[in-house]
Formats: structure tokens, C-alpha cells, sequence
């Protein structure tokens, strides 16, 4: 009985993994794919935003604050983006992890079985 609580240990961890591989590829194959004008875009909304929180407009605020202000949400956008590359990086990597740690599991468990 216990080999074959092994055994369904062992399909359990290859059949999390593969859903884990398959869930993160289709979210990976869904990521949006951005120009730099839809960083641009998106860099300039959610400056506006930000002045618009503070209750500033462009004409109220230095010119060179901007243009500083402009850099930081910039590469605040594209690190956002690369924070949502690298999660589905992880998962992926998860997920092959736990394929291999399961047919391992199964490998070593029919190899070391007594006949």
C-alpha cells in the first residue's frame, strides 16, 4: 500500500507542476506587449495623476521638477513590468521544479521496488 501512496505523491507533484508551467505560460502568452509609446502614455498618466493627487498642474510646478518627476514614474512603469516578468518567471520555474521532483519521485521509487 505504501508504494502506491508514493506513486500518487509522486503523479501529484508532476501534475501540480504541469498545471503550475501551464497557468504561468498562458498568463505569460497574455502579458500585453508595450511600445515605448505605451510607456510613454502611461508614464504621462500616471504623472497627471500623481500632480492631480497633489493638487498641482504642470504650469504650478518647476519645469525641471517635471522633467524629474517624469523619469521617476518612467522607470516606476518599467519596473512594474518587469516585476510582472519576473512572478511569471518563478511560477514557470515552480512548476518545472515540481515536474522534475515528481518524475524523480517516480523514477526512484519504481527503480528501488522490490519485484
Amino acid at each position: 500500500m505504501q508504494g502506491s501512496l508514493s506513486q500518487r505523491f509522486g503523479f501529484l507533484l508532476a501534475a501540480a507542476g504541469l498545471g503550475l508551467c501551464g497557468y504561468a505560460g498562458l498568463q505569460w502568452y497574455q502579458l500585453p506587449r508595450y511600445s515605448e509609446d505605451d510607456l510613454k502614455a502611461s508614464a504621462e498618466l500616471n504623472l497627471q495623476l500623481d500632480l492631480a493627487r497633489e493638487g498641482l498642474n504642470e504650469t504650478k510646478i518647476d519645469p525641471e521638477e517635471l522633467q524629474q518627476r517624469r523619469r521617476q514614474v518612467t522607470v516606476e512603469v518599467a519596473q512594474e513590468i518587469t516585476k510582472q516578468r519576473r512572478q511569471l518567471w518563478s511560477w514557470l520555474l515552480a512548476g518545472m521544479a515540481l515536474i522534475v521532483a515528481g518524475s524523480l519521485r517516480l523514477l526512484v521509487r519504481s527503480t528501488l521496488s522490490p519485484r
